[in-house]
């Protein structure tokens, strides 16, 4: 413990413990809404699929889902 002393009253080390841990909250936030972003993607492509069952065409589909049609021709291939 004798050894830390002198380190954590190092001004920068403090800085950069700070900028570390901010960094740190920083990328777990980026990495939730990454992860619910894609939460809602496979929504939106489970309920495309339900209309393609539908047999709703491309265009329709895509308008409400806001998929193109590269994607829902690829759900059509499943």
């Amino acid at each position: 413990m004798d050894q830390w002393e002198p380190i954590i009253q190092d001004p920068r080390v403090l800085m950069t413990y700070d900028d570390i841990t901010r960094n740190s909250l920083v990328d777990e936030n980026l990495t939730s809404k990454e992860a619910e972003k894609l939460g809602e993607k496979k929504d939106v492509r489970r309920i495309a699929l339900g209309m393609i069952k539908k047999r709703m065409d491309n265009q329709t589909i895509s308008e409400l889902t806001a998929l193109t049609e590269e994607e829902l021709e690829c759900l059509r291939r499943q």
